[in-house]
């Protein structure tokens, strides 16, 4: 396999902003986006002792996050979801959500047929809590921005999702 490079498009971010009832509703984060960057923090332990000259440091965990920053971008579905988070000032469970990432960078499976294509794409669905951190920006001429962090509230689960039917499916 020939390596190439992947553009920041083939990574992919759905956030549930399902409202009322059960069922999610998949909306695709990044439009009006500026950056999205999902950070691991690894979660360290060190262990030395009397025999040892050097500390080792073992990756224990990760503690993920991913700062966001986008433009104020009324009729989005992620950015009206926020922001109604930000105006009724959410806090603990009101803050929790679902996130689907899909790795579009990887190889797809077409689940329909070669008329009415389905492809789907691994990923992964984890519980999310989002963090809002302002809204604003610099006067003149700017676009008003909105600032957030996604943080990882669960272990994610790993499978396939379909953007075009909204369907995460778990590996077994």
């Amino acid at each position: 396999m020939t390596a190439t490079q992947a553009k920041r498009s083939k990574i992919g971010h759905y956030l549930d902003t399902h409202t009322t009832g059960t069922t999610a509703v998949w909306s695709r984060l990044g439009y009006k986006v500026t950056s999205a960057e999902i950070a691991y923090n690894p979660v360290t332990e060190e262990i030395s002792d009397i025999t040892m000259d050097n500390t080792i440091t073992n990756i224990t965990g990760y503690k993920r996050s991913m700062p966001v920053e986008g433009v104020v971008y009324p009729g989005d579905a992620v950015f009206d979801y926020i922001d109604n988070m930000r105006i009724n000032m959410a806090t603990l469970e009101d803050l929790q959500t679902e996130m689907v990432n899909v790795w579009a960078y990887k190889d797809s499976v077409n689940t329909g047929t070669e008329q009415l294509p389905v492809l789907e794409w691994p990923a992964e669905k984890v519980k999310v809590t989002i963090g809002i951190e302002s809204i604003g920006g610099e006067g003149g001429p700017n676009t008003a921005k909105i600032k957030y962090t996604i943080y990882d509230a669960g272990d994610p689960v790993k499978g396939t999702f379909a953007p075009v039917t909204g369907i995460f499916t778990a590996d077994d």
